[in-house]
This record gives C-alpha cells, structure tokens and sequence, in this order.
C-alpha cells in the first residue's frame, strides 16, 4: 500500500488559508492586469515593448502587499514613495485623488522613475494604494533621455518632483500637470504616458473595490495581516537556516565617469537567529557624477539579493518579508548618498554591484543559490531628430543584452540584460524598433566566447549594430560600467567577458567609447555594441565534455576554447577526440 503524500503547507498558521490563498492570488491577479493596462494604454516603447515598469499594491498602513509585474529594482522603493505622500499629505488624502512623485531623496530611485499612486477607499476608510512606477524617456535635464554623465548635482539631471497630486475627484489638476510637462522635451508624450499609469492604477482600484465588495473590510485587513505575518515567517525559517556568522562581500564599479577612480561597495551580513544584519560600513563615499544611490534604491538591491538566494520564489514579495533584514549604510557614502548628489545611474550599474557584493557575501553560505555575475549596463540613450517625420526621439538602447551568470546546475541564460532586473526588461522586436526609430539593425547575434567558463557557464552576450539614416542628427549618451571590472566568476569559474562599444567600428573616425560619456554621430554612421557574458560557475574541466561540444559547435565558444579551457579535444566535424580530451583533463 503506498503511502500517503504528505500535504502541502503552504499558508500554514493563517487564520483562514483558503481565503488567504484566494486574496493573496487575486491581489497577483491585480498587478498582472494593471501591468496588462499599462502596455496596452502606453505610447511610448520603453513601456509598450521593454516593460520597464513596476505595478504593485500598498496596504492602509503603507505596507508593500504584492507586486508580481515589473522589475525588481522597483521591488521595494514603490513603498518608500507611498510612505513619502502619506507623510506629506497626512489626513488631506481622499478618494479620487491621484498622486505622483520621483524625487530620489524622498522614497523615488532616479528622477526618470515616476511614481503613480492612487488611493483606495472602502466604507470611508483609506484601505490600498494601487502603484506604478515608470521609466519615463525624458524628464528633463542637461542631456535628452535624462541620463548625465556630466551632472554633478542632482538638479542637472531633471525635473524633481516632491509629493504632489495630480488628480482630484478624478479629474486631472491641468495647471500641476502642465508644470511637469514643460520641464521635459517630450511633454506630450510623459502626459500620455502618465495617463496610461492612472489608468493602470485605476484598474487596480475596480478589482481591489470588487475583492472587498465581496469578503468586507474586516476579512480583507485580517487576511492582509496574515500575509505579511506569513511572508515574515517564511523569511525568517530560511534566514534561521544559515549558519550564525559574519560574511563579506564586494564588488567594484569601473568609475563615475568623471574621474578615473574605481568605487567599491563593500557589505558585510551578519546572521544571528532568524534575523540578517546588512552593513555597507567601508563603501566608497558617495561620488561627484550620478553613480551614488539613495537609500531606497540600496535597500530594494539587498532584498533583491535576499529574495533570490535565500529564499524559494513562492514567497510573497511585501514588506513582512523584509522585516528581519536590518540595513545599516554610512550617511554620505555611494549607497546613501546625500542630497543633492546625482543618481541617475543608481537603478543600473550600481544597484548591479550592490547585489553583487551581496551574493558574493552569501555564496559561501549558499554555493547552490548564488549565482555568477551577469552582465552590467552597456547603454546608449539615442537622440536626435528623425529625418521621416522631423520629430525628435529618445530611443534607449535595450538591443544587445548581455548575459546572466551560471549557477550550480544550470548555464546563466542568454541574451538576458543586467543582473539587477533579472530578465525583467524584454528586448523590442528589431522590426518595430526600426519603425519607431531612424535606423537600420545590421546584426544582432551572439558573441563567442563572450561566456564565463565554468562547470555551469555564463550565458553569452548578444553583439549589436545599428546604422542611423543619412540627416538624421544623432547623439549617444553611454551609461555603463563593466569595461574593466567583468561579471565575476565562482568556485573556480571564469569571468565573463568586458562590455565595449564602438561608433563606426571598421569605418573612417572609429571610436571605442567610454563606459559614461556623450557623443555626436557622424552623418550615417553605425553604433556597434559587445556586451559582456556572464560569469562561470565551477571549474571548467569539469564540465560535462558534450555540453562543451555542442557549445563549441553552436557558436557559444570557439574550438580554442573548448580545447584549452575545457580540456575537449575536438575534431573538423566537431567530434570529441576522446584520448585526447582524457590527456587534456588528467593534466
């Protein structure tokens, strides 16, 4: 007689588990249609096709409760802006009002992130905040697409929005918005854009009014309750699971652009009981160009870095899930930095190094978890005038992801982006991408032995280039890092490959461009982007010898590299020369 599967536990200790398991649920099921509104009711690229946009759901008490659709960079920030607004508008909070806020200081990430909030109430009582952030093209600033790596002060970089309402009885306030609108090149379309987020949050108000409608206020906030509790809990079974000890972590950027110097970001975790201690005491001081990251923005990185190593992806991501990790960073330093310090590069390649120093912190503890590094930002920002139509753009460079890091078990993937948006952004269909913007796509195509090899390799980098049509005024504004300091290996794997990028490579006036900078196009001209794969897992000689052969003859590696990386010795039509390969590998 077989015996009886042992039952799952999920949502055990909840007062009411089914009815947890349905409200819970349905609040995902929110955040997916708001997502789905989004796309759906956008213009512009950045959100219609990249995603680059987070929705999510506050409690009355300002408390994250779920967001499932978006980028994790957003993941925990959304709370601080909500807390921002309450704080700012006290008891003035009412039903058909609308807020919006980006200042980094006061709960935003970098100033391009707006934040859409829209208050919910039931029975007369403030009950949710349904949520969403946006990456928005333009907000101003000393360079078009609001990334300046000339700034020196947070007020280069756009226009500062503290918490202010934007509607009123649903009705928009058109003097307030028109404020925001004339500090941007683009104001017809963050106006449309900004729409699109009302309506997305508008859609989350209808089903969260429906939910309650149907399990009343009390059973709602008593299940609310749980979940937190529940998220809590799950949290702190993991964390109890980590031996007690101390644990180091760093990693470095290339610069802030403005100057030569590298910038460390160091962490060290401290893990008592079921609670984690977070200290970034030794990080670098916050710096003169836009690199540094407020604290909402190091925050969001470290639960990022929690939530994909130390615990399951079942578990609710709000804010009881982040109660026992405890974050201490130095005032005035590269991860809480001072106002008015630039940030615009915080949501990129410094929220990459402080999650990266965070699992490099937890790999010793985790070595089945933490993964190898991924690949950082490569840019570009592209602007100018399109010669079809005589409007100006703002076109991101989203084309050309580069790899994810291996892990014990799997190869990174490919062609996936920077570590801390974990494949959250999609790259834009190339046919579209020529339609909205001047250009024609050349290639686009994986680069070998752009992968960090390993037991478990990295995924490798997708080589880009573009040609920009003859008249059409061009500029690129570079935003990245990784040139020098590569995604890392572990247990003995290899680091992946540096990001670089080219303005008419193979032609007359090439030029390697730095990581941070701007630069005119010439007339016609081509940019070429290489960006980095992600880092190895494990020691390369032992990867299974097949996976190397396919890898070689796929293109992922070259014949070199199989035969003096790996050890596999292979033939013209890529058959593994077996006594070879057993000399290469008992060497």
């Amino acid at each position: 007689m077989s015996a009886t599967p042992e039952r799952k536990k999920e949502f055990e200790g909840a007062k009411d588990p089914i009815t947890f398991a349905v409200i819970y649920n349905r609040l995902l099921t929110v955040n997916r249609e708001m997502g789905i509104t989004m796309i759906n009711t956008s213009i512009s690229p950045i959100f219609a096709e990249v995603h680059d946009f987070s929705c999510a759901i506050c409690d009355w008490d300002c408390r994250i409760v779920s967001q499932v659709d978006g980028v994790p960079s957003h993941t925990a920030s959304a709370m601080e802006s909500v807390k921002a607004v309450a704080r700012y508008f006290g008891e003035d909070i009412h039903p058909g009002d609308v807020f919006v806020l980006n200042d980094p200081y006061m709960g935003g990430t970098h100033l391009q992130d707006v934040t859409i909030m829209k208050p919910v109430f039931f029975n007369g009582r403030l009950q949710f905040i349904a949520i969403n952030r946006a990456h928005h093209g333009d907000v101003g600033g000393m360079e078009p697409g609001s990334y300046c790596p000339s700034a020196t002060e947070l007020f280069h970089e756009g226009v500062r929005i503290p918490p202010l309402r934007i509607y009123k009885d649903n009705t928009p306030i058109d003097d307030v918005i028109n404020m925001i609108r004339v500090n941007t090149r683009m104001p017809d379309d963050i106006w449309v854009d900004m729409k699109a987020q009302v309506a997305s949050c508008s859609v989350g108000e209808k089903r969260i009014l429906e939910m309650m409608e149907k399990y009343g206020e009390q059973k709602t906030r008593e299940t609310i309750e749980d979940i937190h509790l529940y998220a809590e809990r799950r949290m702190r079974d993991e964390i109890a699971k980590l031996p007690d000890g101390v644990y180091t972590g760093q990693a470095t950027l290339d610069s802030d652009g403005l100057s030569d110097t590298p910038l460390d970001i160091k962490v060290t975790i401290t893990v008592k009981g079921e609670e984690a201690y977070v200290d970034f005491a030794g990080s670098s001081p916050q710096c003169a160009g836009p690199s540094n990251s407020p604290i909402a923005n190091t925050a969001t990185c470290v639960y990022v870095a929690f939530l994909t190593t130390v615990t399951t992806p079942d578990i609710p991501h709000n804010e009881g899930v982040y109660r026992p990790i405890h974050i201490t960073a130095p005032e005035g330093s590269i991860v809480n930095s001072d106002f008015p310090a630039p940030v615009a590069y915080c949501t990129l390649d410094t929220a990459c190094a402080i999650l990266e120093a965070c699992w490099m912190a937890l790999a010793d503890i985790l070595p089945d978890r933490v993964p190898s590094g991924w690949n950082r930002w490569n840019g570009p920002t592209v602007t100018g005038v399109d010669p079809r139509s005589e409007n100006f753009y703002v076109m991101f460079g989203f084309n050309g992801f580069g790899g994810a890091g291996g892990a014990r078990g799997a190869d990174g993937r490919p062609y996936i982006g920077d570590g801390i948006d974990l494949g959250g952004l999609i790259a834009p269909n190339i046919e579209t991408n020529e339609v909205d913007y001047p250009h024609i796509t050349e290639f686009n195509e994986f680069t070998t032995d752009s992968c960090g090899a390993g037991e478990y390799r990295g995924g490798s980098g997708a080589q880009y280039r573009i040609r920009f049509y003859e008249g059409a005024a061009t500029d690129l504004v570079m935003f990245g890092d990784g040139r020098i300091n590569p995604p890392y290996g572990l247990f003995g794997g290899k680091p992946g490959s540096c990001n670089m990028a080219y303005i008419n490579q193979g032609l007359q006036g090439e030029r390697l461009l730095a990581a941070k900078g701007a630069v005119s196009l010439p007339d016609g001209g081509t940019f070429t982007s290489y960006p980095s794969g992600g880092g190895g897992w494990g020691e390369p000689k032992k990867r299974d010898a097949e996976a190397v052969r396919m890898d070689a003859k796929n293109g992922y590696i070259s014949r070199e590299a199989a035969l003096e990386v790996y050890g596999v010795a292979l033939d013209g039509a890529y058959a593994i020369d077996e006594a070879k390969t057993k000399a290469l590998r008992r060497a």
